[in-house]
């Protein structure tokens, strides 16, 4: 009797602190949109088959190139420009 009242009285103390544990926040994810390597796909969030400004700016370095890769000025990106884009950058490169 006297080891069941001993258990009790130790369950009763350890419920703040699993409770406290239980409410502790996970720790922070890294939240930063990566800057490198991004792919088409991951910046077209909603789908639609081009990058929009809002899109673009998840990326700093897509941000920054917009106009580069909005060749026809409609402020959009689509993946023909961003192909061209690529190609007439790369053709100065050795």
């Amino acid at each position: 009797m006297k080891a069941l009242k001993y258990l009790s009285l130790m369950a009763v103390t350890a419920l703040p602190v699993a409770g406290a544990l239980a409410q502790t926040p996970p720790p922070a994810q890294d939240t930063q949109p990566q800057q490198q390597g991004a792919s088409f796909e991951s910046l077209d969030t909603n789908g639609d088959g081009k990058i929009s400004k809002d899109e673009a700016a998840a990326n700093a370095s897509v941000s920054a190139q917009f106009s580069r890769y909005d060749q026809n000025g409609d402020g959009f990106i689509e993946r023909a420009e961003v192909n061209s884009a690529n190609s007439s950058g790369d053709s100065g490169k050795q």
